[in-house]
């Protein structure tokens, strides 16, 4: 047998085990049970999804945060600078 003979022959094997897996369960489950479950997995969808998005948010404050705290600090260190060179032509000018 060649490779792809036996790849083959694997996946159509893989396939109808997932068949049969589908065909059970869809037997065992009403409509009520699938309703159930398409119900939770779209609120554990959701949750996360809230998550991604909220902890991106709380990135982009946390970067905003700092820029307006470097920000603030580059403003008052040019404060102090004229306040100096204030300061020393008052002293250079007496």
């Amino acid at each position: 047998m060649s490779i792809t003979t036996d790849l083959s022959a694997k996946l159509t094997s893989l396939l109808s085990y997932i068949a049969s897996f589908f065909t059970a369960a869809g037997s065992y489950v009403n409509d009520m049970d699938i309703g159930v479950l398409v119900g939770v997995l779209c609120a554990i969808a959701t949750a996360m999804v809230n998550w991604f998005y909220q902890a991106r948010k709380s990135q982009r404050e946390n970067h905003i945060q700092t820029l307006q705290a470097q920000l603030l600090t580059k403003q008052l260190q040019h404060i102090e600078e004229e306040r100096t060179s204030h300061v020393l032509d008052d002293i250079q000018g007496d």
